[in-house]
């Protein structure tokens, strides 16, 4: 094999390797505290939503007020949820109907589904804290 031959080859390896580290995506581990009205959340979820909508989202549990998330990293858009059981009711309305729980949102939708919480996920590990108010 010639010397130019193996250049080439030693070229395109190595350009093929840099083009694989492209495609994947960067992540930092984001870890923290939730907390509604000075007080931790006791169950929830904490979800990170890709402004630019070209990376996956990403979400974890939050438990007594902690959580810990790997997110790409980007400006994200964050979103706290905590369902709570408010009653129960019927699934049908038959005698024979089964009974579910009824649900009702905890977090005010500023912070959900009309979130204004934003947060830009860096390389590495970083700690946040969301103080959440209610109504």
């Amino acid at each position: 094999m010639s010397r130019f031959s193996r250049d080439v080859i030693l070229c395109l390896a190595l350009l093929g390797l840099a083009c694989a580290s492209c495609s994947q995506v960067s992540t930092g581990t984001v870890s923290g505290e939730v907390t509604l009205d000075g007080k931790p959340l006791k169950e929830g979820v904490i979800r990170f939503v890709p402004e630019d909508g070209k990376s996956p989202t990403a979400d974890a549990p939050v438990a007594d007020g902690k959580f810990q998330a790997t997110v790409p990293a980007g400006k994200k858009r964050v979103e706290i949820s905590a369902p709570k059981v408010v009653g129960k009711r019927k699934m049908y309305d038959t005698p024979d109907s089964p009974v579910v729980d009824e649900v009702a949102e905890l977090i005010p939708a500023k912070y959900n589904v009309r979130s204004e919480l934003t947060l830009t996920v860096g390389r590495g590990a970083q700690k946040e804290k969301f103080e959440l108010k209610g109504q």
